[in-house]
């Protein structure tokens, strides 16, 4: 991303961090200063010995609650209290949702630090989540408005569709559902897609939008949203490890149903030995022979160039959409440099 974009998101994170604190130290009763430690160690504020950091840990560009704020802002040319509200509960959902995750998939790394799970057990990292989530719920309604009423509905519905595309994810991983770009692709704009999109729908709603409007910014979000996880996939088999931090072919070694293996698996000549080497549990595929004739496999299916091309159709999608929306600058801007940044990314 460019120094301009860069800044722009590190203090809209900073902004979105300390609204965060506030939500933690104002709900969470001294009774359970444990379970606030905790969720600031997930939140990347202390270490594991939940002592506080002076430098708080990797916690990504915290880019949901940024398009919640550049969306409002692309709307009325300001941030609004409600705003600043559905930004602090997209992020908590967010993070209600990797919790969760990294007890599903057994993930005892996130951001290069332990996971919650694995300090403290799965009962009080489930109970962790639930927190987030429910902190979430009453950051966004906490001025008991009709419009605060109005984005609960939207965050809720899209939680209920984030745990539709979870549920979906564990069917595909487990092999529990046959591995199709159909199954595919409802999974992943459930389990990416809608928080991008919801992310962006209520910016816009709480600037004021109309319905129209709103939904212009939330086709935005959902291009985008889905561009970054097939381009995420992407380089889950063809990037290298220097520019990853993951091993090479990594979606492969760990026999992930992503979107190149979706791809081939779908179509109706996919050789058995393909078949069988993703129709197992999770684990290695087999030697490293097995690995290379997958990625030869895809190579000569051309999938490499045909997910670029529809990682670049959905870039442009989510472009018409801001221009839809009358997205006015500086906010549209960035917006536009967040979707060219994270469509075209090696990492």
């Amino acid at each position: 991303m460019n120094n301009d974009l860069d800044e722009q998101l590190a203090r809209l994170a900073e902004l979105t961090d300390g609204w965060i604190r506030e939500a933690v130290a104002q709900h969470i009763s001294g009774r359970a200063a444990r379970l606030a430690a905790m969720l600031e160690y997930h939140l990347g504020w202390r270490a594991p010995d939940l002592s506080p950091l002076d430098t708080p840990a990797p916690a990504g560009k915290k880019l949901r609650p940024a398009l919640v704020l550049l969306a409002c802002q692309a709307v009325c040319g300001e941030i609004t209290a409600p705003a600043r509200n559905a930004a602090v509960a997209v992020e908590l959902v967010h993070n209600f949702s990797l919790v969760h995750d990294d007890i599903q998939d057994r993930s005892e790394l996130r951001r290069h630090r332990p996971t919650l799970w694995t300090l403290w057990g799965m009962p009080q990292a489930i109970n962790a989540g639930d927190a987030l989530f429910a902190l979430a719920q009453l950051v966004l309604v906490r001025d008991s408005s009709a419009l605060a009423a109005r984005l609960a509905a939207e965050l809720n519905a899209t939680a209920l569709l984030l745990s539709e595309g979870q549920f979906l994810d564990i069917d595909l991983q487990q092999g529990d559902t046959p591995v199709t770009l159909e199954t595919y692709e409802a999974m992943i704009s459930r389990k990416t897609g809608v928080l991008f999109a919801s992310a962006c729908r209520l910016g816009a709603m709480a600037g004021g939008a109309s319905s129209d409007v709103a939904d212009a910014y939330g086709a935005y979000g959902l291009e985008l949203g889905i561009a970054f996880q097939e381009q995420d996939d992407l380089l889950g088999v063809w990037g290298r490890s220097a520019e990853t931090g993951k091993p090479d072919a990594a979606d492969i070694v760990e026999r992930k149903r992503g979107l190149p293996a979706a791809m081939a698996l779908s179509l109706p000549d996919a050789p058995e030995w393909l078949r069988a080497a993703y129709g197992g549990g999770d684990g290695e595929p087999g030697r490293d022979a097995i690995i290379g004739r997958i990625i030869a496999h895809f190579d000569q299916l051309n999938l490499r160039a045909t997910i670029e091309a529809r990682v670049g159709q959905r870039y442009r999608k989510a472009l018409d959409s801001l221009d839809a929306a009358g997205a006015r600058d500086p906010a549209r801007s960035y917006l536009g440099a967040i979707c060219e940044a994270l469509v075209s990314r090696r990492t």
